[in-house]
């Protein structure tokens, strides 16, 4: 059986960071899909699948995806075929939660658990998100209760 490493974290985290280090290195990163518009400077196949709302419920309704779930009106999702061709993924908490224990048992999951005020400084900085104190607010809710991690990263200097 074939052992994953899954970045976990709420934004700005580091975990994009962390994924590009173990890319640098010869990891091939998982691809998830998402219904929310592509950022600038993002390319679809490399930051994500970019699909409608239509394309994403087609594979659903027909089990294409490892996970999925809803975040900020967003859709997210992992599917099979990219599950099992990386080595290493970014998803979130729900996402590992709703994983069946065929797929979680195969994954190594590193949370990213970086204090509020860096997050924050971080999304301030990248100036990519609307409202980054909602996005924080979003991602303390999901992250409450996170226990099912088999690495805890605190050490924001990285």
């Amino acid at each position: 059986m074939h052992s994953k490493i899954a970045l976990v974290g709420p934004g700005a985290s580091g975990k994009d960071y962390l994924r590009q280090k173990f890319q640098d290195r010869g990891f091939t990163f998982g691809v998830s899909c998402t219904t929310r518009p592509m950022r600038d400077g993002e390319v679809h196949g490399k930051d994500y699948y970019y699909m409608t709302d239509e394309e994403f419920e087609d594979n659903i309704k027909i089990g294409a995806f490892v996970e999925w779930q809803e975040f900020n009106n967003w859709k997210y999702g992992m599917m099979k075929p990219e599950f099992e061709r990386c080595d290493i993924m970014i998803l979130n908490a729900e996402a590992v939660d709703l994983l069946e224990p065929q797929y979680r048992d195969r994954l190594f999951v590193i949370y990213m658990d970086i204090d509020r005020e860096t997050r924050l400084e971080r999304l301030n900085a990248r100036k990519d998100f609307d409202n980054p104190e909602r996005r924080i607010e979003e991602d303390d809710k999901q992250f409450r209760n996170f226990f099912n991690f088999d690495c805890k990263i605190t050490n924001e200097d990285f």
